[in-house]
């Protein structure tokens, strides 16, 4: 089944409110499928923001990074060591190992993009460039959509993008996050916008 194209919404386009009514309903969906497959009630479940490596494993694959580095930090360190696209361009490039499931009781889900080249000090001059254009979504052995970033370049100083049609990894499901790179060899300054429903004691104690 071919992956379905979604063009982000730039968050400076949104009508006040939306952004905030969008990730409200992404919570709530989660929160009602993840209390149904756990058999828990609701108030047993708590939801925080997405952790790149340990939720993810966002950058630990050196097809993406030069040097995968397992952090939970977004974006790109300004170090030749870590975080640092390798140099092929014009290709998909997996961000996330070949062989990554999601956790036991952990489901994710992901319903934007920030590109945070403006907010990191001395980024210059990788600052002038995303690299990344499109973001593709493997869920379950099964490409679910591809992001085109396009949009939101074009609002410089608030660069993030949101879709109401979150990508949904359940618990127990193979997954895989693949970013277009247009040239190579530039620093990335992307965080994914999105949250994390688990139970209460698991990350975040009571």
């Amino acid at each position: 089944m071919a992956a379905g194209n979604i063009v982000l919404t730039p968050v400076p386009e949104m009508a006040s409110g939306q952004v905030s009514a969008i990730r409200n309903a992404v919570i709530e969906g989660v929160v009602a499928i993840a209390a149904k497959e756990l058999s828990l009630p609701e108030s047993s479940l708590v939801v925080r923001d997405i952790r790149p490596f340990t939720d993810l494993g966002f950058g630990n694959n050196t097809d993406f990074m030069a040097t995968a580095t397992p952090v939970d930090v977004w974006g790109a360190f300004k170090s030749a060591n870590a975080y640092v696209v390798d140099g092929t361009g014009g290709a998909y490039r997996d961000a996330t190992a070949d062989a990554d499931t999601m956790d036991d009781n952990k489901f994710v889900a992901i319903y934007g993009v920030r590109d945070g080249r403006v907010s990191v000090a001395g980024a210059s001059p990788h600052i002038a460039i995303q690299d990344i254009s499109l973001i593709r979504f493997n869920i379950g052995n099964a490409y679910k959509a591809v992001w085109d970033m396009s949009k939101i370049q074009s609002h410089k100083n608030s660069c993030a993008g949101i879709t109401p049609s979150a990508i949904l990894i359940p618990q127990r499901t193979p997954y895989q996050i693949s970013c277009y790179l247009i040239n190579g060899g530039d620093e990335q300054y992307l965080q994914l916008m999105g949250i994390v429903v688990e139970p209460v004691g698991i990350t975040v104690s009571p």
